[in-house]
Order: C-alpha cells, then structure tokens, then sequence
C-alpha cells in the first residue's frame, strides 16, 4: 500500500484551509474631506479628544474643529506654528519665527522653557518628561529630559545626519525624524545612535510629517501628492493618493486617518477596512 498517496490529501486539504482561514490585511481607503470653513493653510494636525487642532502657518493661527470642520477654538499671533503636539492635556505648539515652544492649556500660553536653544523649531513631540524637537536650520534633534539636553544629528547627507528635519516622533526610545529635505525617515536611539533609515528606495520628495501607530509609520511625501505607510521593519505596505493635495502632516487615529491638504484649504480622511 503506498501510505505516500494516502496522507498527502489531507495534508494539502489542511494547508488550504489555513491558509483560507488568514485574516485579509485592512487597507487605508480614502472616505471624504473636511472643507474648512475659513480660509486657511493647513499645515499639522493634533487630535483632542474628539476634535483636532491644526495650524495656519501663513496666517499666524491654529484651530480646533470637530469632525465636520465646524471651528471650536482658535489661538492668534503664533508667528508661523509648525508640527504641533497634543498628550490630551496640553498643546504643544513650536513657533518657527521666534524659536519658541509654547503649551497651550486652559486656555492659557506658556513658553516651554528649552535647555538648548533651537533656530526655527518644525516640529514638537513630548513623551512623559521627555520632549523632542526639530531644530530646522540647525540640523538637528533637541531631546531634552528633566535632568538632561542632548542633540542628534548634524547637517549632512549620510545616514545618521540631517537635512532639515521638519518634524519629529517619540516612541518608547526611539525617536522617529522626518528628514525633509533628505527625503526619507531616519530612526536614533535616545543616545543619538542611528538604528534605520526608511523610505530611501521610495522616490519620496520632501518628507514633511511622520505619525506612528502600534503597527504602522504614516510619511507625507509633500511634493508627489501622497502618503506612504510603512511597517516598523521599513517595508512600504501601501501608498495612498486619492484626495490628496500638498500633504504636509498625517494624523494616525485608531479605524482613522487625518492627512492635511495645505493648497486646498481642507483635510482628507481615510478609514481602514
């Protein structure tokens, strides 16, 4: 009798319906806009509970809107806001004219005092008593802690340097950089050690927002009209396009995702499913 013949059925069989059994990857699909309903450049995003705040660099401002765009709040004079932050109690709002990171609470402005001092800060996160910042125009990463103040990075072209870094990322002790004007994402350690770089091999021109999620890395591609997301190994999952403008941020929010279309005066968003 040949046994071969016998048992090879049912192990094919059994492969089959495992592999029937695997649950689809969910997709980014791209579900309406939210027309802003004054006139304005959107550039970040910071959800609020559930409302989202976004700033208005060329007009000095920030709101928050609900869902359908309707405005809530609002802060003047920030001379030109850039990649804000929210932690659910405060806003984080680092002004780029004037080399200020300000919190926003209650209703009430207040400087974050900064250890070492930044040249047109992009970008803002805060992580416990950790705070990370995008110092511009020094090429640089400001992380600063209760006791201490380092740096990463220095203006270059190679891995582990920085060219104009517009927006930055906390993540338990990594700290995620979107390298702007290198066009790609680099990922340190809190010592300032280079770990990865993603998104090299992706043809990406300018690299302006970053947001992170427990499983996926969201990368405006600012001048090619489209975000890129990528799972924590660097590999590229999907590409999204539809409804996009001039994306300068993403905003990863559970089933949700929030991408700012800076020439169009409105926010598209995306559900996964």
């Amino acid at each position: 009798m040949n046994f071969r013949k016998v048992y090879i059925f049912p192990v094919v069989f059994l492969l089959l319906f495992i592999s029937s059994c695997k649950k689809v990857q969910k997709q980014w699909h791209f579900e309406r806009k939210i027309m802003l309903p004054i006139e304005s450049r959107p550039l970040a995003l910071a959800k609020d509970g559930e409302t989202i705040w976004f700033s208005d660099p060329d007009y000095f401002r920030l709101f928050r809107i609900d869902l359908n765009g309707r405005v809530l709040d609002s802060i003047i004079g920030i001379q030109r806001p850039m990649n804000i932050h929210s932690d659910k109690k405060s806003l984080y709002i680092p002004e780029f004219l004037t080399d200020t990171i300000w919190k926003y609470r209650n209703g009430r402005l207040n400087p974050l005092q900064i250890k070492k001092r930044p040249q047109a800060p992009a970008g803002v996160s805060v992580y416990g008593d950790t705070v990370a910042i995008a110092d511009f125009y020094n090429h640089r990463i400001i992380i600063q802690t209760a006791d201490t103040s380092v740096t990463i990075g220095k203006q270059g072209h190679q891995d582990g340097k920085l060219y104009y870094p517009i927006d930055v990322k906390l993540r338990g002790s990594k700290v995620y950089v979107a390298d702007a004007y290198n066009h790609r994402v680099q990922v340190f350690g809190f010592g300032g050690k280079h770990l990865k770089t993603i998104g090299l091999n992706d043809q990406i021109n300018v690299a302006s927002g970053i947001e992170l999620n427990s499983q996926e890395i969201a990368v405006t591609d600012q001048e090619n009209d489209r975000v890129l997301i990528y799972g924590y190994d660097g590999q590229l999952f999907q590409v999204l396009e539809e409804g996009i403008n001039y994306p300068t941020d993403v905003l990863l929010d559970m089933e949700y995702l929030y991408i700012t279309n800076f020439k169009e005066n409105s926010i598209s968003v995306y559900q996964k499913r």
